[in-house]
């Protein structure tokens, strides 16, 4: 009879604490929504949770994602997810597991567009793959999602990607994550001419807010081989393409980093070393937040138009002290180097006067102030073409120092100089600017 008794006792319990860790995954669940529809409340992102069934050892909904879409020829994309939601502490789906809940959901995407549907249903028959969600005790979330194969032929193209696999992990009260991301193998053939094939590409992902549309966001993303072949024959082979990026705060100010690097391209013109560098330094908080709510709006045609005076306070609040940009470029080829460097930063104006008052060319180019320089060495310059269309500038423009031809340049009020020769930018920034009118 006791054994009994603690029987019935152990039951209750078991299905008292299974109906308990349904209630904490439904608040779980909906604070993530909450929090994701409060970020994306200005980003074109509607986010609704439907029909959330809760039960006893189960539970159900179903969310829609719904974006604007005119970068595809569409008003809106929705992403549908429906979700099974198994209770803890003991979960027993896809393996045992142990947490407030394990979700389980399948995916589809659709277009308001009927021709981009037809397409996209012959490119993810199966839809946009599943996610698996484990709930954990201490109020994170581990999730995966996966796709089966992606693929698409017609006459003259063809691709495959053979799967993509992501990884991340985070906590419900927040919308910090931090993630891993995988592709198989990738094929493709464009136009009959082209034909390219990539190793798997992987890489991470790390976001942390730091206020509300203020992200700061690292990345690293890396193929180890890429093989290009064209019709005549000729390969071309790409190793060790990196892509990084990284966001850290200064003086509560973001500066961000991005590096693009290649170890070796193999084929008619070999390449070693490829390189080109980013750093934008001293964004404001506030410009970031700008720039997050109007970057949705500017996807209409007449978007630069209708939003032209948000357009000037976005710019006003990214044109701050202490901004500046940095890039850089390199390579080897032909047993020699080349490099660049670019340095700029923002100039207030002198007379204290606000950006919207300014009006001429030389207004807006005295902001800038800067200097650069490119390095070519000899074994470049001279087994190349370069050794005679630079020849009337040497001396000029550029200057040889020992192995090396250097042109160094500078930017100061308006005006650019080469070397000691001085340009008048505002001519050439104004013919520049009526050429591009007259094509609009």
């Amino acid at each position: 009879m006791k054994k009994i008794l603690g029987l019935i006792i152990f039951a209750l319990a078991y299905v008292g604490l299974t109906y308990y860790s349904g209630v904490v995954g439904e608040q779980y669940i909906n604070e993530q929504v909450e929090l994701t529809r409060k970020q994306n409340a200005n980003a074109n992102i509607d986010v609704e949770l439907n029909n959330y069934q809760r039960g006893i050892f189960k539970s159900t909904f179903n969310v829609t994602m719904q974006a604007a879409a005119h970068q595809f020829g569409a008003e809106t994309a929705t992403v549908h997810s429906n979700a099974e939601v198994f209770h803890g502490p003991v979960i027993f789906a896809d393996g045992i597991r142990f947490g407030w809940f394990y979700a389980r959901t399948d995916n589809a995407l659709s277009f308001s567009d009927a021709e981009i549907n037809a397409l996209l249903t012959s490119i993810l028959p199966q839809g946009v793959g599943q996610m698996m969600m484990l709930g954990e005790f201490g109020g994170g979330y581990k999730a995966d999602w996966r796709t089966d194969v992606i693929s698409y032929q017609d006459e003259d193209n063809d691709f495959l990607v053979a799967g993509l696999d992501v990884h991340s992990r985070g906590r419900f009260d927040s919308l910090d994550s931090a993630g891993t991301f995988s592709s198989g193998d990738i094929s493709a053939r464009l136009n009959t001419d082209v034909e390219l094939s990539s190793t798997p590409i992987y890489g991470d992902v790390e976001v942390e807010f730091i206020a509300p549309q203020v992200p700061l966001t690292s990345i690293r993303m890396q193929v180890d081989a890429i093989n290009v072949t064209i019709a005549d024959g000729s390969k071309n082979i790409i190793k060790n393409v990196l892509l990084q990026q990284q966001q850290r705060l200064e003086n509560d100010k973001i500066n961000s980093k991005m590096r693009f690097s290649v170890d070796s391209v193999e084929g008619a013109f070999p390449l070693n070393d490829v390189y080109y560098e980013m750093e934008l330094k001293q964004v404001s908080q506030a410009a970031m937040a700008a720039w997050a709510e109007l970057s949705p709006k500017l996807q209409a045609e007449d978007a630069f138009s209708a939003y032209e005076q948000e357009l000037r306070e976005a710019l006003a609040l990214l044109l701050s002290k202490d901004l500046s940009l940095s890039t850089a470029l390199g390579g080897k080829a032909m047993g020699g180097y080349l490099t660049t460097k670019l340095d700029l930063e923002y100039v207030p104006p002198s007379d204290g006067r606000p950006l919207e008052t300014l009006s001429s060319t030389e207004d807006y180019i005295a902001l800038i102030k800067g200097s650069g320089q490119i390095i070519i060495s000899k074994e470049i310059i001279e087994g190349s073409a370069l050794q005679f269309l630079l020849a009337p500038y040497l001396d000029v423009y550029i200057v040889q120092q020992g192995d090396e031809y250097v042109v160094n340049a500078r930017i100061n009020d308006g005006k650019l100089w080469i070397g000691d020769s001085v340009i008048d930018l505002a001519p050439w920034v104004e013919m520049y600017l009526a050429a591009v009118t007259a094509q609009l």
